[in-house]
């Protein structure tokens, strides 16, 4: 018994030190064929340019929205263009759409945009919506051509639906291999 147990040691012992070879042996040849990946937050205040939004009995409220802002990529200024689907049963509810950013030299990054709102009543009186989602990067041009990668976006509405939304988008970007 005892036997076994040391042949199997030193088999387990002989397969750690194959596969530490084989990671330290393919990792420099592997890491130099992908771009690093590149992390991204992205601000904005974004207000609706138009709406196409129905109100059926209950207080289901469905359409779309789109929406425009600027924001920062890198050190330079670019616009986000949101196109967004709503599904909100008294304000709550799901959402989803499409997310162009345009840099100042012309550059787009798209993504996918999947989330939901709750609307949160504050001590005023009032109501301030908050909304929260998933992010799939879905391409774009340039160094962004064919790139893939995830992050969240999260904001508040504090008016009605249409109203400017503050965003903030936060992404993990892996730039396609050249």
């Amino acid at each position: 018994m005892t036997r076994i147990i040391s042949a199997r040691i030193r088999i387990v012992a002989v397969l750690t030190g194959v596969i530490a070879a084989s990671i330290t042996t393919f990792a420099p040849a592997h890491a130099a064929t992908y771009p690093p990946a590149i992390p991204m937050v992205l601000k904005t205040t974004v207000t609706s340019t138009g709406t196409n939004l129905n109100t059926l009995p209950g207080g289901m409220t469905y359409g779309w929205n789109d929406l425009t802002g600027p924001t920062t990529w890198g050190k330079q200024q670019a616009a986000i263009h949101f196109q967004a689907d709503v599904n909100y049963l008294n304000g709550a509810g799901q959402f989803s759409g499409y997310v162009t950013v345009t840099g100042a030299n012309g550059t787009m990054l798209a993504l996918r945009v999947e989330g939901s709102t709750l609307p949160v009543p504050l001590n005023s009186g009032a109501t301030e919506t908050h909304l929260a989602g998933s992010i799939t990067v879905i391409g774009g041009t340039g160094t962004y051509a064919n790139a893939k990668g995830i992050g969240t976006v999260v904001g508040t509405r504090e008016a009605a639906l249409g109203s400017p939304v503050r965003l903030t988008f936060r992404l993990t970007v892996l730039p396609a291999r050249s």
